[in-house]
């Protein structure tokens, strides 16, 4: 009986060994790169996910005919608005990439939904978004100045909201005296998508001498809240304009907001921050790059980071537009010049 290995088989042992560990290395930094992959796709997936959600639940309170679509030069901190060009959604084509920022009004959702009421064991609603078209009048022959009754709001309840919204975003300020929640009549209403023009009609870029004003916005001068939740409220034009027409309709607006693709890195292209800019107001002079009052940017946030693509096309017909993403992973390349990436579109009611 043999008692040991001869020289020759202990060879081939050793090769045979050295083969299986090979392909077993092999097959396990497969898997373990695959497993990689997978967690990494899924990653971005969760994040533009998340985007999207966040992107779509703002905007489904926006006015619907104050988007536009924005384009910069080459700086983003530009303040010259004979160098800045936007247009309403709507008319942008659908393969343009001049267009990179997108803007709009904001309903006041959170004075809408009001705040509860002790005394009446409810919530009390801050604004409705109607008026009694029978109780308008002019005021003092001003074309600028109309007396309307809003009924079922309680416009004490708006004050309280808003006030305690700005100051914690740093604006110790009186929202009507200074114009930070405003009303807005909705043209759109009336059967067309547009109010008479995006140029003059909320105070996208304003100004004047480029006929760019804010026609569609009124000023808050004081309120008289009555117990029956009835509010008479005085309201002035922000532009001038000698239309006299009023509409049942209307919202009150504390704040744009802005999605701007912000350049992460210089040293690679197609790299951007996504970022939502708010608490800047249009008819005031604001821009989501520079506050009229403090030249400082808009309040921001980040959204999603590196993102290589940010569009959106509003439909011909309705009233839905999308909105594409595409981000990429920051370590996980696919050859030696792509990295990973995700790309989602959504459809924004």
């Amino acid at each position: 009986m043999r008692k040991s290995f001869t020289l020759i088989e202990l060879i081939i042992v050793i090769v045979i060994m050295g083969i299986l560990s090979t392909i077993t290395f092999d097959i396990l930094q497969k898997v373990y790169k695959n497993y990689i992959f997978v967690k990494e796709t899924n990653r971005l997936n969760d994040k533009v996910n998340y985007a999207l959600e966040e992107i779509s639940a703002l905007m489904k309170n926006r006015i619907k005919n104050s988007v536009i679509a924005t384009a910069y030069p080459i700086e983003v901190n530009q303040t010259d608005s004979s160098k800045v060009d936007f247009d309403y959604i709507g008319a942008i084509e659908e393969n343009t990439t001049k267009y990179k920022v997108l803007e709009w009004l904001g309903k006041d959702y959170e004075a809408k939904n009001g705040m509860w009421d002790e005394s009446q064991k409810r919530i009390q609603t801050g604004w409705s978004g109607f008026i009694d078209l029978d109780k308008a009048s002019k005021t003092n022959d001003d074309p600028q100045e109309f007396n309307v009754t809003t009924l079922y709001s309680n416009f004490d309840v708006v004050k309280i909201i808003d006030a305690n919204i700005t100051s914690s975003l740093g604006d110790d300020t009186n929202i009507f005296d200074d114009n930070i929640t405003t009303l807005v009549f909705s043209f759109y209403d009336m059967g067309g998508e547009l109010s008479p023009d995006i140029n003059h009609s909320f105070g996208w870029y304003l100004d004047k001498d480029r006929g760019r004003e804010a026609r569609s916005i009124f000023a808050i001068q004081n309120y008289t809240q009555h117990s029956d939740y009835s509010v008479d409220l005085n309201i002035t034009r922000i532009s001038e304009y000698n239309e006299t027409e009023l509409y049942a309709r209307y919202f009150l607006v504390r704040t744009a907001y802005s999605l701007v693709p912000i350049e992460n890195n210089t040293s690679t292209t197609n790299d951007y921050n996504l970022t939502l800019y708010y608490n800047y107001r249009p008819w005031k002079g604001d821009w989501w790059n520079k506050r009229a009052d403090t030249g400082a940017e808009a309040n921001h946030t980040l959204v999603l980071n590196h993102v290589t693509q940010f569009r959106f096309k509003k439909d011909l017909h309705t009233d839905i537009f999308r909105i594409y993403i595409c981000v990429q992973s920051s370590f996980l390349d696919i050859n030696a010049t792509n990295k990973l990436e995700v790309c989602k579109e959504r459809m924004i009611y």
